[in-house]
């Protein structure tokens, strides 16, 4: 079944769609890599992440629940769920080898991106990797995983109950609205607000001093880690044993 799942990717454009949304990200996170709050910051790599947080808060919804909809979509406009059915394959599990594939894909993206923000911070002469600079580095980049698993798993099973075609469009754009405006509001709001969680793992905060504002590390936040990893689990749970689901659209 995973191979066969493979194969329909290959119809899909899905790869092409995370290289788009990868070259997207990383061209606005490297235009913040030339601007003269990062030349003079001391600390760019906590820069370059909240550059690539901020981004993230409203694209990533949107590019997950639109990689969520072309692997469902294709069952849906092919009849393939019902012939899987007859074929003896279970619709929970048709769904946990999407999952895994797209896990796969999200994973690769952010291995690339992380290299890739490493070498833009790089460009400062502030930049010194220490063990606390790794150790945020890192937090930072699982957490956003984690997130982004969530979302992920989440989106499929709003796509499997919803009644409408353009539910999970409009639940991920107006998510992502969601999260800028808890992000804006409220630091308890970004914390209880999965959209605006990526907001809730931004690094730095600015304190003002005389007639400048400097830059200050914001404490380590293992908090976002483990609410996604509990959700996500409850939502794999869930995935695995669901019972009802809708296999067409109006």
């Amino acid at each position: 079944m995973g191979k066969l799942e493979r194969k329909k990717y290959k119809r899909l454009g899905i790869n092409f769609l995370i290289v788009l949304v990868f070259l997207a990200q990383t061209f606005m996170v490297a235009g913040a890599s030339f601007s003269q709050t990062f030349l003079q910051g001391k600390y760019p790599l906590a820069y370059i992440l909240d550059s690539y947080l901020f981004i993230s808060l409203l694209a990533n919804p949107i590019l997950i629940s639109s990689l969520v909809k072309k692997v469902i979509e294709i069952e849906e406009k092919n009849k393939m769920w019902q012939m899987q059915i007859i074929l003896g394959e279970r619709v929970n599990s048709i769904l946990l080898d999407k999952f895994k594939n797209l896990s796969f894909r999200l994973l690769l993206l952010q291995i690339i991106e992380a290299l890739v923000f490493l070498a833009l911070a790089r460009r400062s002469d502030y930049f010194h990797m220490t063990g606390g600079l790794a150790l945020r580095f890192g937090l930072v980049n699982l957490s956003a995983l984690m997130v982004n698993l969530f979302f992920l798993g989440f989106f499929m099973i709003v796509e499997m109950k919803a009644k409408k075609v353009y539910t999970l469009s409009f639940l991920s754009i107006i998510g992502g609205l969601t999260g800028i405006i808890s992000m804006l509001t409220s630091k308890v709001l970004a914390y209880i607000n999965p959209f605006a969680w990526m907001a809730s793992l931004m690094n730095l905060s600015y304190v003002k001093e005389g007639d400048r504002f400097v830059q200050v590390l914001n404490p380590l936040n293992f908090y976002t880690l483990i609410i996604a990893l509990v959700l996500l689990t409850t939502t794999l749970v869930y995935l695995r044993g669901m019972k009802s689901y809708r296999l067409w659209k109006d």
